[in-house]
Formats: structure tokens, sequence, C-alpha cells
């Protein structure tokens, strides 16, 4: 297993964050990684989303994913499965907490990609911390802005 792992704090509660990472449709508007998403945030749904061949890039692979979770206002979790899922998945989630001590809500937000083909798929995963970083940031921009 590897993961890349980013975290913020968010001036926003957590349903004001959630409503906005379950707002495929206005991606395009903030989201610097996923610039669209075809979906629900219901678990068990498939969803289509373009995904950047390299950090920043303007290729993008059509991938496709299942939602693994969709707990309101906590978790919101889908999988990405490489020719079968022993062989290789990726798990891309949001984790929101209430920050207790700064109110708000804490940002976690990591891929873990697990199977026989995971070291391969980390050396390129590993590049996309920073658009990780650039995603959290806007984020936090959205939900503040809405607050």
């Amino acid at each position: 297993m590897h993961q890349v792992r980013t975290e913020n704090h968010i001036s926003a509660s957590p349903e004001q964050v959630w409503k906005i990472l379950c707002d495929f449709d206005a991606y395009g508007e903030w989201n610097p990684l996923v610039p669209r998403m075809r979906g629900t945030a219901v678990v068990g749904s498939r969803l289509t989303l373009p995904t950047a061949m390299w950090p920043g890039g303007r290729v993008f692979m059509p991938m496709r994913a299942i939602v693994e979770e969709a707990t309101a206002p906590r978790r919101l979790a889908w999988r990405t499965t490489l020719l079968a899922r022993g062989v290789g998945s990726s798990v891309h989630d949001f984790v929101l907490s209430p920050d207790a001590e700064r109110g708000g809500t804490h940002l976690l937000h990591r891929e873990t990609v697990t199977g026989a083909i995971a070291p391969m798929m980390w050396s390129m995963l590993r590049r996309f911390e920073p658009v990780f970083e650039q995603l959290n940031q806007a984020l936090k921009r959205r939900a503040e802005g809405s607050a």
C-alpha cells in the first residue's frame, strides 16, 4: 500500500465543505485536479472523471470509479480499479472532521494505491501531491467564500 496524504484547515462547517465536494457538476469552477465529474455521491454509483496524465498536464485520460462511501458530512470515497482489484486499485477520499480547537473543518485528503502494480502506480501518483495541495486550497477558498 502507498498513500498520498494531505491535510488542511477550512474555516467553514463540515456540512458546507461536504456540499461543495458532492456538487460534481460544479467541479470545473474550482477543482484543479478533476475539472469534470459525472455521477452522484451515492454508494455504488459509477463516476466518470478525466484524470491528468501528469501534474498540471493538459492531457487527460478518462477514468471510471465507483463510490465506496458517502457518509455526510464525514467521508466521500471512490475506487478506481485497473484490470482487477488485486492487480491494482486506488481509493481517493476526503475525510471531514469538526476542528474543535479552531472551529471549522479539518480536511484529510488522500489517495491510497494497492495491488500488485501499486509500486508502478505509486511512482506516478506521488508526483500529484502538489496538485492535491492545490485542490485543498481551492476547496478552502470556495468553502470560506460561501460561509
